[in-house]
């Protein structure tokens, strides 16, 4: 169900802090990835919750967890899709799906996902996220 009032201008810019999330992940740019992101970050899994309190616990655990996840013959994820669901004017639900691509560009995973996408101190970034992926 999408909301009836939208909020277009915060939509648009939580969008812009996902595609700027998979662009950073894509190039390794670690300042870039941390930048969309918000703390305290949550991510529900279908495995468990993490929770990184401070930016630190961010740089230091998450691409390490996202590399056990995605595995060695992850490349690359693309953004397939992206529906706003509820948006106000510093919060955005945003249900996406996105593949993990290997180097030959052929698709290893799909998976669908709810993320939280908050504006903090003038900057849009996500907050928590929730999925089924491991």
């Amino acid at each position: 169900m999408v909301t009836e009032n939208r909020w277009a201008s915060s939509e648009a810019g939580a969008i812009q802090a996902l595609e700027a999330y998979f662009a950073a992940l894509n190039a390794g740019d670690r300042q870039a990835l941390f930048d969309t992101m918000h703390v305290p970050h949550v991510r529900i899994s279908g495995d468990g919750v993490a929770i990184f309190m401070t930016r630190e616990d961010l740089e230091k655990d998450y691409l390490e967890g996202f590399a056990a996840r995605a595995g060695d013959s992850w490349h690359h994820s693309v953004l397939d899709s992206t529906q706003v669901l509820h948006s106000s004017e510093n919060k955005v639900h945003v249900f996406i799906q996105f593949t993990r691509y290997d180097k030959e560009d052929a698709a290893i995973v799909t998976h669908q996902s709810l993320w939280i996408m908050t504006k903090l101190n003038g900057r849009w970034g996500a907050q928590a996220r929730s999925s089924f992926a491991p």
